[in-house]
């Protein structure tokens, strides 16, 4: 009796049913960042990074957007991450947003961001996410990063351009932290190990990763110490596990001096830690070459970047609820004193570091007892109720809009007591290393006469004591450092006024 052709075929699929189901489950596969893909061979180029990021947008918790575009044309991309249904929307969810390679030969910081979008991406990550919205910017400067250079295609140090703005990739960042007022900031770059000064006297620092923590003392005395208390130990406890070695971000030389690093508020770091932001930079070890060393590089960033989100995951409530508090008081900060002028002072700490010595090539631990490590004030003023800024000026209004800075624009003509600022002289000073103009005044306290035009900027806001850095004119990080805002102390009057 002959079988149907049909029956066969119902059971021959009927076999291949049942021995389908008995075979194991595989796991879906692991998605891997472009650099694991090489075998840390090859460093990610744009093109690469911006196709990841493509498979990344949409896949589970990963929306991908435009942040700014490059004067090559190259888009500067981010990354929000949450868990919730719509990023932002918890508001009991800590926000933190992170950055990488601003200087574009500094790319094992972008690698590790890379690294930790794909564990995000395998929900390797979602214990953290419970507690945490995260704002991703992997590169910030692809222009200088196809040239393997430091600075931007039109030769700017984008991380000495957070206080006037003039480039769109920091614009953009700060345009991404002004709409959603991330609580954390971490700023990611290299440091070369393999300098002269150190070298030349016996030494080349070896830790794989270097934390910088707020050092301006205009920043929240509140916030700086919970960084050095809490944040550190715990990062560095985590680091001591994984087996990398991890230090305080330093500067200097031995020969000279060393120092925390700079106070300026013209970086990823300090110009949103002066809004009172829990903002770090980190420092992996550069390679001797771009390529050397790199998947230790790239996963000692990562092993830190994740103890930093690890922590915050933890203590999630404690950190809003600081940072929230202290942003609060930036808004009730008139009649205070402002630090404009400050230096790092020879304390009483010693601070222990990892190095190779030279010319033995043995690893060892050096105490630094020439350590500057107090920063204290050298000029402070009180803080104005406002300024006043002629309406003429308009490439200052220009720089508030930047900065979202909030003021009002004058209707009418309004007689207010005002004090102004007679220069006598200006010579130049140094503090931090660094030129700045350091102007010889008199303070005189009028009536005048403010006309239609003219701009009101209230200290009332979070950026108020940021206002008195930008705007006084012995500060020594504002604007008259600047050769394109010169003209402010070329008059014997200077033009802003305070309101007192």
């Amino acid at each position: 009796m002959k079988t149907p052709v049909r029956s066969i075929a119902r059971s021959s699929c009927l076999c291949a049913l049942v021995l389908l189901l008995a075979l194991p489950v595989l796991p879906q596969s692991r998605l891997q960042s472009p650099l694991e893909r090489s075998g840390f061979t090859r460093l990610t180029s744009y093109d690469t990074l911006q196709t990841f990021l493509g498979t990344l947008n949409g896949r589970g918790r990963c929306t991908v957007g435009r942040l700014a575009q490059t004067h090559n044309g190259r888009n500067v991309s981010s990354v929000l991450v949450t868990s919730s249904p719509h990023f932002g929307e918890d508001a009991l969810k800590l926000r933190v947003m992170l950055f990488a390679q601003q200087h574009g030969d500094e790319p094992s910081g972008k690698e590790a961001l890379t690294m930790l979008l794909a564990k995000i991406a395998n929900h390797e990550l979602d214990t953290i996410l419970s507690h945490v919205d995260l704002m991703i910017v992997p590169q910030m400067n692809p222009d200088g990063a196809e040239l393997r250079q430091r600075r931007t295609a039109d030769s700017i140090d984008l991380n000495r351009n957070h206080l006037i703005l003039t480039s769109p990739e920091p614009k953009g960042l700060h345009d991404l932290f002004a709409r959603w007022q991330p609580q954390v900031t971490m700023d990611i770059h290299e440091y070369g190990p393999y300098s002269e000064s150190w070298s030349d006297s016996g030494f080349i620092k070896a830790a794989d990763v270097q934390l910088g923590m707020l050092t301006n003392l205009n920043s929240s005395e509140e916030l700086r110490t919970y960084q050095r208390r809490s944040v550190y130990p715990s990062l560095a406890e985590a680091m001591r596990e994984k087996g990398y070695l991890f230090q305080e971000y330093i500067v200097g030389s031995p020969g000279d001096l060393i120092r925390y690093s700079t106070t300026e508020p013209n970086d990823g770091r300090q110009s949103f830690g002066i809004l009172n932001t829990l903002s770090f930079i980190q420092e992996g070890r550069g390679g001797r070459t771009l390529e050397d060393r790199l998947e230790r590089r790239a996963r000692s960033q990562l092993a830190s970047i994740e103890a930093l989100l690890a922590f915050c995951a933890g203590h999630a409530g404690d950190i809003k609820s600081l940072v929230d508090r202290e942003r609060l008081r930036l808004s009730h900060s008139a009649g205070k004193p402002v630090v404009l002028c400050m230096d790092h002072f020879r304390g009483a700490g010693r601070l222990a570091i990892p190095v190779v010595t030279v010319p033995s090539g043995r690893d060892s631990v050096w105490q630094i007892t020439n350590l500057h490590d107090t920063v204290k004030a050298i000029v402070t003023r009180d803080l104005p109720m406002a300024y006043v800024i002629p309406g003429g000026l308009t490439s200052l209004r220009e720089l508030l809009d930047r900065h979202h800075v909030q003021y009002e624009v004058l209707s009418s003509e309004q007689k207010v007591s005002a004090s102004a600022y007679l220069i006598d002289a200006v010579v130049p000073d140094t503090l931090e290393d660094e030129w700045h103009p350091k102007p010889s005044m008199r303070i005189e306290t009028r009536e005048v006469v403010l006309h239609p035009g003219d701009i009101m900027v209230s200290t009332s806001q979070v950026h108020s004591l940021f206002l008195a850095i930008l705007l006084e004119p012995e500060s020594m990080w504002g604007l008259v450092k600047y050769p394109a805002y010169n003209f402010l102390l070329q008059s014997k009057v200077y033009p802003i006024l305070r309101v007192p």
